[in-house]
C-alpha cells in the first residue's frame, strides 16, 4: 500500500511549501500530494486555497497576483512565523525537486474561474512534460471536466476522480470520464467501497486517513495508497 504525504508533511510542517515535501520524504514514502493553482500571468503554483489569506501574511485570491508576487510570500502563518523560509512554490520549483527523487507526484487541480480548463490542463501538463514526470504523475481534481481534458492532451498521465463522499456507479462514472482511478475521504462508509472499486480496475485512493485505526481499516481494504498528513505515523505502521 502506497503512503502518499498530504501537502507534504501538513501536520507539522507548513503546507504545500518545499520545507513541507522535504521533510516528508526523510520518510520511506512513495509519493507527494499538492494542490495546484494558476497566477494571474498563468504559472502554475502549489497553494490549496483560492486566497493566499490562510497560509500567507497577504490578502487576496491567488489568481489576482502575478507569479513573483506569489512565489516571495511567505506561506507560514499557521506556523506563526516559526518557518520563515517556507514560502509559496512553483509547479516548476516542485518538478524539478521531484525529478531528483523516486517520489511520485500527485497533482490536485483546483477550479480555476478566471481561465479555460484545457489552458489550465495545459499549463500544468507542460511542466511535467519537461522535468519527465508525465509517467510518474497523478492529477486528481474535483472537477471532473478538467480530466477529459487532461485525457485528451496527454492520454499516458494517470488520472483520478476526487470525491469525498461515495456514490453508486462511482467506478463506471469514473471509467466513463476517463479517470483511472477514484481518491476518496476515508470513512467508515466509503471504506465498503474500496474493494469493489479496486475489481473494477480502478487505483483507489484513500485521503484523511489520520490514527492507527483509519491505517488499519485501509491496510485490510484492498486499497492502492492512502494520502496523509502524518507520513511519519502512517510509515512506522507500515513496518508492523
Amino acid at each position: 500500500m502506497e503512503i502518499i504525504g498530504h501537502r507534504g508533511f501538513k501536520r507539522k510542517f507548513p503546507e504545500n511549501t518545499m520545507l513541507s515535501f522535504k521533510k516528508a520524504a526523510e520518510y520511506p514514502i512513495d509519493g507527494i500530494e499538492c494542490d495546484v493553482h494558476f497566477s494571474s500571468d498563468y504559472v502554475p503554483v502549489i497553494i490549496h486555497d483560492p486566497t493566499v489569506d490562510r497560509t500567507t501574511y497577504k490578502s487576496g485570491s491567488v489568481n489576482g497576483f502575478a507569479a513573483e508576487e506569489l512565489l516571495h510570500m511567505q506561506a507560514d502563518r499557521e506556523y506563526h512565523n516559526r518557518h520563515p523560509q517556507a514560502v509559496i512554490p512553483s509547479l516548476e520549483e516542485l518538478c524539478a525537486w521531484i525529478a531528483g527523487t523516486q517520489l511520485t507526484l500527485h497533482l490536485e487541480l483546483k477550479q480555476q474561474e478566471h481561465v479555460a480548463g484545457g489552458i489550465f490542463a495545459e499549463g500544468c501538463l507542460a511542466v511535467l512534460r519537461k522535468h519527465g514526470l508525465i509517467e510518474r504523475t497523478v492529477i486528481s481534481t474535483f472537477y471532473h471536466e478538467y480530466i477529459s481534458e487532461i485525457k485528451r492532451r496527454e492520454p499516458a498521465v494517470e488520472t483520478a476522480l476526487l470525491t469525498k463522499t461515495p456514490f453508486r456507479r462511482g467506478g463506471k462514472y469514473a471509467q466513463k470520464i476517463l479517470a483511472d482511478g477514484i481518491h476518496i475521504r476515508h470513512g467508515v462508509q466509503s471504506s465498503m467501497y474500496y474493494r469493489p472499486w479496486t475489481k473494477q480496475g480502478l487505483t483507489v485512493r484513500a485521503y484523511n486517513c489520520k490514527t492507527k485505526a483509519d491505517f488499519s481499516r485501509c491496510r485490510r481494504s484492498g486499497l492502492t495508497g492512502i494520502i496523509t498528513d502524518d507520513p511519519a505515523l502512517m510509515t512506522s505502521l507500515m513496518k508492523l
